[in-house]
C-alpha cells in the first residue's frame, strides 16, 4: 500500500537528516537540467522519521490502513528504507556536494531570487550516486512538502527510548548500501554542475534571509526579498 503525506507544516519535526544512532540517511536529487522544476523530488532511503500520534501524518496511515503497526505504539520513529521527498511550487534550489573520494567541494545554482513568505527547506545525506559524498539541498518554494513511500518500506526504529538496531544491524545496512554505490561506479565529474556558489550555504548569511515565527515555528521563511544580486 503507497502512502503520500502531505508534511508541509512539520517536516523540520519528522524528518531525521542526521541520525544520530549512525545509521546513514542516502539522498539522490533529480538529473540537474536548465530549467528547474515546478516539482522537486527528492528520493531518500534509511531516514528515520517521527509519527508523532497527534499529528494528521500518523491518522492518515491509519485511515489508508487501520490495521498498520503504528497503531499499536505512541508516537513511535519509523525507519523507511526507501521514499520520495516531493516539494511543489519550486522558486529556486542550490546543491552542494562533498566529495572525499575527489577531495573536492561541488556546486550547482539556479537562479537565486525568492520573496517575503517564501519557505526554505535543507535536506541532506550520503549520496546514493557517488561513494563517500555528503549531498545537500535547498529548495526554495511556496508550495507543499509531500512525502510518498510504500508500506513495506516501514520498520520500526524507536519505542520510546529504546533503539530497535543493534550496532552490527546498522553497520551492515550502511556496508551493504556503500557497497551498492561503489558499484554503480558513477563519476562525479560527468555530472553537469555549473559551479555556482549560493552565499546561502553560509549560516550567517543565511540566517539573514530565514527565520521562522509562533505560526510556522518549524518551517523557515524568507522574510525579506532577494534579488540574487549578491549570490556569487
Amino acid at each position: 500500500m503507497n502512502h503520500k503525506l502531505d508534511i508541509t507544516n512539520y517536516h523540520e519535526t519528522m524528518l531525521h537528516f542526521q541520525e544520530l544512532i549512525g545509521l546513514n540517511v542516502f539522498i539522490q536529487f533529480p538529473v540537474i537540467t536548465e530549467q528547474l522544476p515546478s516539482s522537486y523530488e527528492i528520493n531518500l532511503e534509511n531516514i528515520a522519521v517521527n509519527f508523532y500520534s497527534d499529528e494528521p501524518a500518523y491518522k492518515n496511515i491509519l485511515q489508508n490502513n487501520p490495521n498498520n503497526f503504528i497503531k499499536d505504539y505512541k508516537d513511535p520513529v519509523i525507519l523507511l528504507k526507501k521514499s520520495k521527498l516531493v516539494i511543489n511550487n519550486i522558486k529556486c534550489a542550490q546543491i552542494l556536494m562533498v566529495s572525499k573520494v575527489k577531495n573536492k567541494d561541488y556546486f550547482h545554482s539556479w537562479d537565486t531570487q525568492f520573496s517575503k513568505g517564501d519557505f526554505q527547506i535543507v535536506c541532506y545525506g550520503k549520496s546514493l550516486a557517488y561513494p563517500d559524498t555528503m549531498t545537500f539541498v535547498c529548495v526554495i518554494y511556496t508550495g507543499s512538502v509531500e512525502l510518498l513511500f510504500d508500506e513495506s518500506d516501514m520498520l520500526l526504529h524507536t519505542i520510546g527510548t529504546g533503539i530497535l538496531f543493534s550496532q552490527k544491524e546498522i553497520e551492515a545496512i550502511n556496508a551493504k548500501q556503500a557497497e551498492k554505490i561503489i558499484a554503480y561506479r558513477n563519476n562525479i565529474e560527468d555530472l553537469n554542475i555549473n559551479n555556482r556558489y549560493s552565499r546561502l550555504w553560509d549560516p550567517d548569511y543565511d540566517q539573514q534571509f530565514f527565520s521562522s515565527t509562533d505560526e510556522y515555528p518549524y518551517c523557515k521563511f524568507a522574510i525579506k526579498d532577494y534579488d540574487g544580486s549578491n549570490n556569487q
